[in-house]
């Protein structure tokens, strides 16, 4: 059984983070994008994400060797209805061997810790809707969904 604790990220992350990047722009996404186009969405939503923003923080969860499983990056953010601030959970990756660990559970319990830590109300995230894996642990989570952006490709 693998131990699995968390930390907050250093800059020593970094090349970590960034190394599982492509694995976030392989999910599964629009059949109308290709992969040049996920990989270019992802290579944005980095640069946003880890953009400096007062709150942000990151976590890594790592194993009883200090191997690294996963992260989970949280920013703050607003409720698309209200304005509300609540929390933002921008990108949550594992590495493919910590499948199935409980890796992303915990990193997610951080997550609403950390949320629940700043007096928010609400925890948000996206996900590509033809991404069911991650769409149904989410919603094994408590996440519901709030709305659907609908595309037609022509």
């Amino acid at each position: 059984m693998t131990t699995v604790s968390l930390r907050p990220a250093t800059a020593d992350d970094r090349p970590f983070i960034d190394g599982l990047s492509p694995r976030l722009s392989r999910v599964p996404g629009p059949p109308w994008h290709d992969t040049a186009a996920m990989d270019g969405f992802q290579d944005r939503h980095m640069a946003v994400s880890f953009a400096p923003a007062d709150g942000s923080s990151t976590v890594i969860a790592q194993n009883e060797s200090g191997r690294r499983l996963g992260y989970i990056h949280l920013r703050p953010g607003k409720d698309g209805v209200t304005e509300e601030p609540c929390g933002y959970i921008s990108l949550l990756a594992v590495t493919p061997k910590a499948e199935g660990l409980g890796v992303a559970a915990k990193l997610m319990a951080a997550a609403e810790t950390w949320a629940r830590s700043r007096g928010y109300r609400l925890l948000s995230l996206d996900v590509f809707a033809h991404n069911k894996r991650a769409v149904d642990f989410y919603e094994r989570g408590g996440f519901t969904s709030e709305t659907f952006r609908m595309v037609k490709p022509l």
